[in-house]
């Protein structure tokens, strides 16, 4: 799905915006990796804790794994997006120093990273998901987001109010908002309620 939704946005990118544009989108896309690494790790490390406590019936203690997971990773992107988009020039200049791929790259970055915090929904439900023996749900949003929402936003958004390569660029929050709140909430009503009846069964 990674690979799909980057030949989309390079496709689009180079009949919207030519080379330069492919090379922002690239030097994102490493921004983007280094910044989920931390995030990734809490809500990947989260899931035997979360396995053995819920095989235990320990429920209380998954709920209570589940919050802490869920306010760890919305805390630290809150915190990664600030900080990107207060100096996004700092971080581009890390992966390329041309002056006019930085000009170009800093509105880019900032369309890019917006309300990036909607990413840690996405993580979590879907490590919550896997730590749970759900493994099929956490497949099916992931598959949601990257293909049945960022794929399509990619090439229908620059067409719209002429948006061009800006287009592209929302394609990445928009999929956040959408796909990151199907996969949080739908997560919270269904596991949560188990965990309800699974306590109260004990």
């Amino acid at each position: 799905t990674n690979c799909t939704v980057q030949i989309m946005c390079n496709a689009t990118l180079q009949v919207y915006g030519g080379d330069l544009y492919v090379g922002v989108m690239t030097v994102i896309n490493s921004i983007r990796e280094i910044a989920t690494l931390p995030v990734t790790g809490v809500t990947h490390s989260a899931q035997p804790v979360l396995g053995f406590n819920y095989g235990a019936k320990e429920y209380g203690r998954v709920k209570k794994a589940i919050v802490f997971t869920s306010f760890i990773a919305i805390l630290y992107t809150t915190g990664i997006w600030l900080i990107v988009d207060g100096f996004p020039a700092f971080f581009i200049r890390i992966f390329n120093q041309d002056a006019e791929l930085i000009a170009a790259g800093i509105p880019a970055i900032r369309l890019y990273f917006f309300g990036f915090f909607m990413m840690s929904l996405q993580f979590s439900g879907q490590s919550i998901f896997v730590g749970l023996g759900e493994s099929k749900k956490a497949i099916f949003f992931s598959i949601f987001r990257k293909v049945l929402i960022v794929v399509p936003l990619t090439v229908l958004l620059p067409g719209i109010g002429n948006l061009g390569v800006d287009g592209v660029f929302w394609a990445e929050p928009i999929s956040n908002l959408i796909g990151g709140c199907a996969s949080f909430f739908t997560m919270l009503l269904t596991v949560m309620s188990e965990l309800k009846k699974g306590a109260k069964g004990k």
